[in-house]
């Protein structure tokens, strides 16, 4: 029996961002500060450098040890599981930073209506993560990802394994046993 192929397009990925950064954008017209600008602003700036930090980490990670193939441009799909650094304690890492985004933009605008709207999708992005991202990693990966998802969390906020996902990027390409390029 085939298992059902459940992919969502990077197009409908880039709408989807699109969108919350212009709602993050169009919130800040309204509302007082809810901190001093300075502040809201200084606590943006390090939530963006985390998550730009914590998504290049992690995608790395996806791109090598992923074995992405490409189909036309942008990201290719993973034909391997990751259970390598970040992954190893979390399954979605990348989306755990991704997750920081919309905050630290919010934060940056120094809104109390765009700081909430950060704050809403933050969570939305975790929860989606978790409902269509899990869908079609076990539609990709099968009873390998079940046994995965029943022994690693969604999301860690341990210090070592964030420590994983904010430390140094993996090599551009896997280095084998004895020294060997693997991809």
């Amino acid at each position: 029996m085939e298992r059902e192929r459940f992919v969502i397009s990077n197009r409908a990925r880039a709408a989807a961002w699109l969108a919350m950064v212009l709602a993050v954008i169009l919130a800040g017209l309204g509302g007082g500060h809810p901190c001093r600008p300075i502040y809201c602003r200084a606590a943006g700036l390090v939530l963006l450098a985390l998550s730009m930090r914590g998504a290049a980490v992690t995608g790395r990670y996806l791109a090598v040890y992923g074995n992405p193939v490409k189909k036309g441009r942008g990201p290719g799909e993973p034909t391997r599981l990751v259970r390598e650094g970040p992954y190893s304690c979390m399954r979605h890492p990348m989306h755990l930073f991704l997750s920081l985004f919309p905050l630290s933009l919010g934060l940056l605008i120094a809104s109390a209506y765009s700081i909430l709207v950060g704050l809403v999708e933050a969570v939305a992005i975790l929860l989606l993560a978790v409902v269509l991202d899990e869908r079609e990693s076990r539609a990709r990966f099968g009873e390998e990802y079940e046994e995965y998802r029943r022994t690693v969390p969604p999301f860690s906020l341990d210090p070592r394994c964030l420590a994983k996902a904010l430390g140094p990027r993996p090599p551009k390409k896997r280095i084998g046993e004895r020294g060997k390029r693997l991809t």
